[in-house]
């Protein structure tokens, strides 16, 4: 079965383009952060409030490696930090495609300030602090995404050309 990851920085594109895609190729979406509200029968932000980011991480990567074996062609979405803690970005590579949606930090300031109340990691930010953890959060993360095996720029996102070269690699 093709498993086809996106990943990259929250507000950067993943779900949006990860469903179009999914829909280009016949493959089923699954966001991964939806996925997690509903097998904890929890929203995210209540994940976040009462068991903290630990637990949330744990759980992600817990379910990360079911998706991962899921017997059926799947687009999936990650969370922003997915690839960054307990070795999943080695699960992503060992049993996908993964694909770095990269962003610039102006694009993601503006997606993350409209957003700021669905961003657990930016709940409560002022302006200047929510650009502050984004450039720390950019630098520290980078480096799990740079190891896709595609990436992408957000600014010239277009899911026929994606879904190309998804194919071409495949092919090969």
């Amino acid at each position: 079965m093709k498993k086809i990851y996106f990943l990259g920085m929250p507000g950067c594109g993943k779900s949006t383009i990860g469903k179009r895609v999914a829909k280009e190729l016949g493959y089923s979406f699954i966001d991964l952060d939806t996925y997690i509200e509903k097998k904890e029968n929890c929203s995210i932000k209540d994940i976040f409030n009462y068991q903290g980011e630990e637990y949330f991480r744990q759980t992600e990567a817990l379910h990360l490696k079911d998706l991962s074996i899921l017997e059926k062609d799947c687009v999936i979405s990650l969370g922003g930090g997915t690839p960054c803690f307990y070795n999943n970005m080695d699960i992503v590579r060992r049993t996908g495609f993964s694909i770095y949606i990269k962003a610039n930090e102006k694009i993601l300031l503006n997606r993350l300030e409209n957003a700021r109340s669905k961003r657990p990691l930016f709940w409560g930010l002022t302006q200047k602090e929510i650009e502050q953890k984004l450039i720390k959060l950019i630098e520290t993360r980078s480096p799990y995404y740079e190891k896709a095996e595609l990436t992408v720029n957000a600014a010239n996102l277009n899911e026929k050309e994606i879904v190309v070269l998804i194919r071409r690699h495949q092919a090969s």
